[in-house]
């Protein structure tokens, strides 16, 4: 792939979640957590890795100091969260917009080492909406139990996620079920997502796991290898070939892993150098994937999102980044969804759509009773809407 196609595959990668990419912009306060209190054995090791000259060095340190770190817990859910606070507080450092991709190692070997079962992973799993270290630890001990899943049961073995304390954590639960199918079968990926559409509604967000994980093949990253021996590495070839309801799940993740270094989609031209010539839900599917990477400010996003035509302006929205939030004040959230009212009548409403349903699932349900309502009236009203079809697929989120 080269030119317009698509980006040319870059090694070596950040293995960086979406919508922690390049940079935070505020501060993780969740599970009552905050960094000031992280205690400094914690904070004392990760710094010495952050003192490191070089990417590769940072990234071999940290790689050995989280493994060490949370290999000793019982309950690893409050080193982890201990590790996550770190990682926010350093905002511009290397271990936020890495930690997702370094903890999935971390939890695969936590799992193995700690025997930790389908049936009691739940005790493992990080009560958290961090999108960051927490969920990276959390696919990574879902795809540690991928050898225990029976293939002919998918839904038996993703009903543990409906124990999960939020819908984000449900979320993230079957995201993980995506990347453990695709271990399951080698990394093949067009069983993975058979198994993936048995789970029906929640389909299209496991797939997104299974995607992601063919791109962590592709990279041979996270313990991982192509099936083939000459993987797809071209998104326009390989989501041309998916089910309609699978196309977006795999556009979201195809620039996130496989970006040349330092990447970010900051005008129409950028988007038009990934997108150009695609059409329909193609086309759509690209934009939003464009998007994910673009600034990690969800109101430089939109303000990114207002200068597409109409139709890219809505896909567009669907990438914002409003996970790099977590934690923030109501205010912050209602100013971000405020920004939608600067788009155009048909991507304003969808704007306004979308962000209530993903600040929604963010805030564990605390923007539809509390930001919705600071809105003007038709503004709360598609807000409202967003925030009543939380529970749904999310399908572009991560």
């Amino acid at each position: 792939m080269s030119g317009r196609r698509a980006l040319a595959l870059a090694a070596p990668v950040a293995l960086a979640l979406a919508a922690i990419a390049a940079a935070a912009v505020l501060l993780l306060r969740d599970e009552g957590g905050d960094a000031s209190a992280t205690p400094a054995p914690v904070r004392g090791q990760l710094d010495t890795c952050g003192a490191e000259f070089d990417d590769e060095a940072k990234r071999t340190c940290y790689a050995a100091t989280l493994k060490r770190l949370v290999a000793a817990s019982n309950d690893p859910r409050g080193v982890v969260r201990r590790i996550s606070n770190v990682a926010w507080s350093e905002r511009r450092g290397f271990l936020l917009p890495n930690c997702h991709g370094l903890m999935h190692s971390v939890g695969r070997e936590y799992a193995t080492a700690h025997g930790v079962r389908l049936e009691t992973l739940m005790n493992y799993l990080p009560r958290s909406n961090d999108p960051g270290c927490s969920a990276g630890f959390a696919h990574g001990l879902v795809s540690a139990v991928a050898p225990q899943i029976d293939p002919g049961q998918p839904r038996a073995a993703a009903a543990v996620c409906d124990r999960a304390a939020t819908r984000y954590q449900r979320y993230s639960c079957i995201h993980g079920f995506g990347h453990a199918f695709m271990r399951v079968y080698n990394e093949q990926l067009a069983p993975a997502l058979e198994l993936c559409r048995a789970l029906g509604a929640e389909g299209s967000d496991c797939a997104q796991g299974a995607f992601h994980d063919y791109w962590f093949s592709v990279t041979r990253a996270d313990g991982t290898a192509p099936f083939d021996a000459r993987p797809e590495l071209d998104p326009r070839v390989l989501c041309a070939a998916q089910r309609r309801d699978f196309v977006r799940p795999c556009w979201y993740r195809a620039f996130v892993d496989t970006r040349p270094r330092g990447f970010e989609t900051r005008s129409p031209g950028d988007v038009e150098s990934l997108c150009g010539g695609l059409e329909a839900l193609q086309r759509d599917a690209c934009v939003t994937a464009a998007s994910v990477i673009g600034p990690p400010d969800p109101v430089e996003q939109l303000a990114l999102c207002r200068k597409l035509r109409r139709a890219d302006a809505v896909s567009c929205v669907h990438g914002t980044k409003v996970q790099n939030l977590l934690g923030s004040p109501m205010r912050v959230f209602v100013g971000v969804i405020r920004a939608c009212g600067r788009l155009a009548e048909e991507p304003r409403s969808a704007c306004y759509f979308w962000l209530g349903k993903t600040l929604s699932v963010v805030t564990g349900g605390r923007f539809a009773r509390q930001g919705c309502p600071a809105l003007a009236a038709s503004a709360r009203r598609a807000c409202v809407e967003g925030a009543r079809s939380m529970n749904g697929p999310l399908i572009t989120f991560s």
